[in-house]
């Protein structure tokens, strides 16, 4: 699979908005219509998947550009970088083998996007344009989100992969 057939959605919206619930929500449904999904969560701040006392670790902090860890059924790569790829090219390099990347957080690029909002925010724009989904929630207490909701965010993903499709 090429990185032109990977379909890209962006889920954002403000902290604990509900982004992580949905893309929970969507990863099982999309694998049951028959798709590859990968995930990518965009965080501006350093992170850490290593720990202290890991051989890996070990071998990162002696200075190792690369370090990757495999097992029967998952691999890993730590990489250093001082230039990080853009997103686009992260997607065609390590998430080219689905379908479709549900990108948590990233507001950049013109990628189709799922926009959640709470029902209270006064600045929805009804004139939003076709590449955006706004969906609305009234209870950002129970972190959920009605059947209703994961439907249309369904919807606007295939509908997307569709017309991407047709080009």
């Amino acid at each position: 699979m090429n990185s032109e057939e990977v379909t890209i959605i962006s889920i954002v919206g403000k902290k604990n908005a509900g982004k992580t619930t949905l893309i929970r929500t969507l990863i099982p449904e999309l694998k049951e219509r028959g798709y590859r999904v990968g995930t990518l969560k965009y965080n501006i701040k350093e992170f850490k998947i290593d720990h202290e006392g890991k051989d890996t670790y070990k071998y990162y902090h002696l200075g190792a550009d690369s370090i990757a860890l495999t097992s029967q059924d998952e691999i890993a790569v730590i990489k250093r970088v001082t230039d990080p790829p853009g997103t686009s090219e992260f997607v065609a390099k390590y998430l080219n083998d689905v379908n479709i990347v549900l990108i948590e957080g990233y507001r950049g690029g013109d990628y189709p996007r799922i926009k959640i909002v709470d029902s209270k925010e006064t600045k929805i724009d009804s004139n939003d344009p076709d590449n955006e989904l706004i969906l609305i929630r009234g209870d950002l207490e129970t972190k959920h989100f009605s059947t209703e909701d994961t439907n249309k965010a369904l919807d606007f993903i295939e509908n997307i992969i569709h017309l991407k499709r047709k080009k």
